[in-house]
């Protein structure tokens, strides 16, 4: 008589509620440990884990999306907006000053220009450190506190089963939406591609979220998900630099051949960089189903030569 294996026990499905509550109690902690230092010792260095830790959180709010109502999400995601808006300026004059560094010996109107940056660095680290310490998180906690006992309920309610396909479903409705405005890049409308990131980012902490549970997430997925954010936020990069020098030659006097060749070299910089995007934007078929097959998606026109 011929022995019989033994069944496979049958995989055991994530327990998704688990991982969200586990996540937003941990991410809530690590949040306001970083906002406080950053409160109290006001650096370069404090800013930056502050807003590391403010986007993780906010990546574990965005896949509560798929169990809690989008009305109350949009009141938690509105606050930690509002925390990462404190230091938008800085963060942009931050790059801006690197980039222009590299222009100071090929462009003359670039040294005006660094130095005017440099000034502007100092008036919004002083601005940016007075408005960090009026950040309260009273109004977040009753969020996070409410999120938390909505999580405890569903658990009670929800088989994982059920729960890890309402995951996967808000996943794919976020990817359907990047696809979708992909799909209506416009090479000569830089607002398309803008309007593309913002969506794809969303998508993105979505997936961060949730990796941990998805073994075909691996690290170099997640890599090359932030590598296809940084192109499109290269361009982006590049448009808030062309207004700000746009700012600085209205309060600066500076030689009209001069402004116009640096200019036109940030310009053309930014035409390459949307040709680099569009060159790569189908990548994007790549990221979801992560393991699978990837969906066809139709490549972006490209830019008129």
């Amino acid at each position: 008589m011929r022995a019989t294996r033994p069944a496979k026990p049958a995989t055991k499905m994530p327990d998704v509620l688990k991982h969200l509550g586990d996540s937003l109690d941990t991410q809530w902690r690590r949040y306001r440990k970083r906002l406080k230092r950053c409160q109290t010792r006001f650096s370069e260095k404090a800013v930056h884990e502050s807003r590391v830790e403010t986007r993780r959180l906010l990546a574990t709010v965005e896949l509560l999306g798929a169990f809690i109502p989008e009305k109350r999400i949009d009141k938690a995601r509105a606050e930690l907006k509002n925390h990462l808006d404190t230091f938008d300026q800085l963060r942009d004059t931050h790059v801006q000053l690197v980039y222009v560094g590299h222009l100071v010996g090929s462009f003359s109107a670039a040294r005006p220009f660094r130095d005017w940056l440099g000034k502007r660095e100092k008036k919004f680290t002083e601005k940016a450190g007075k408005n960090v310490k009026g950040v309260k998180t009273r109004r977040l906690a009753r969020y996070v506190a409410s999120f938390d006992r909505e999580i405890r309920r569903l658990r009670k309610h929800t088989t994982p089963e059920r729960a890890f396909e309402m995951a996967q479903q808000a996943m794919n409705r976020a990817f359907a939406r990047v696809a979708q405005l992909c799909r209506r890049v416009k090479a000569d409308d830089s607002d398309t591609i803008h309007r593309t990131r913002i969506a794809f980012k969303r998508f993105r902490y979505m997936v961060d979220a949730m990796s941990s549970l998805l073994p075909a997430v691996t690290d170099e997925h997640r890599r090359a998900m932030r590598g296809y954010q940084s192109m499109m936020g290269d361009i982006q990069d590049v448009e808030v630099l062309l207004g700000a020098f746009a700012k600085f030659l209205r309060k600066k006097e500076v030689n009209p051949a001069a402004a116009k060749k640096l200019r036109d070299e940030l310009r053309r910089r930014r035409q390459w960089l949307i040709r680099v995007y569009l060159g790569a934007a189908d990548r994007l078929r790549h990221f979801w189903p992560p393991g699978q097959a990837p969906v066809e998606l139709p490549k972006p026109p490209a830019p008129a030569s």
